[in-house]
């Protein structure tokens, strides 16, 4: 199955549909803005709320707390590396791999592959194709994919930032 992102490029905060590959609207994120910790809300087609996925506050290293109704929660951690970034997920024996920053990337479960994540370029706002091997995953997937991209965001964010007030300083 796949599902498609598709960020618009003028929103305040971060909203966006969630569709099929028949183009047909499976979920909502409704992301908080100007809320310390981030929160995002997916919520179905039928404005049922289905998951949650909530920055946890006081660590050194990102935590976000993924809650799907009716499963246990699962942990995104972001791990200190030098020169690459690397996420642990717990509460899953899933593992991702590949280039977050390019947004090309997988989820495998041991060797076998759960999810592929690729970016598809020269678009009016972000747009992500996400191949995901077994339904019942789409949503803890999703989730997964929208935490590696808020922090992809957040980095790019403050290296252009920190450019630009080093670059106002000289």
């Amino acid at each position: 199955m796949k599902l498609y992102i598709k960020q618009k490029v003028f929103t305040i905060g971060e909203s966006f549909t969630v569709r099929n590959e028949f183009n047909e609207d499976v979920y909502w994120v409704k992301g908080s803005f100007m809320r310390i910790p981030k929160k995002f809300t997916i919520t179905d087609q039928s404005g049922k709320k289905v998951a949650t996925i909530e920055r946890q506050m006081l660590k050194i290293m990102a935590h976000y707390k993924i809650t799907i109704e009716g499963q246990p929660s699962v942990v995104i951690k972001r791990n200190f590396t030098m020169f690459k970034q690397k996420f642990q997920i717990e509460g899953t024996n899933w593992k991702l791999k590949g280039d977050y920053m390019s947004h090309n990337y997988s989820i495998v479960d041991g060797k076998a592959p759960v999810m592929s994540l690729r970016k598809h370029w020269f678009t009016w706002g972000d747009s992500y194709e996400l191949n995901i091997l077994d339904e019942k995953y789409q949503l803890l997937a999703l989730c997964v994919a929208i935490v590696v991209d808020n922090e992809i965001e957040k980095d790019r964010s403050s290296s252009h930032n920190s450019s630009s007030s080093s670059t106002s300083a000289q």
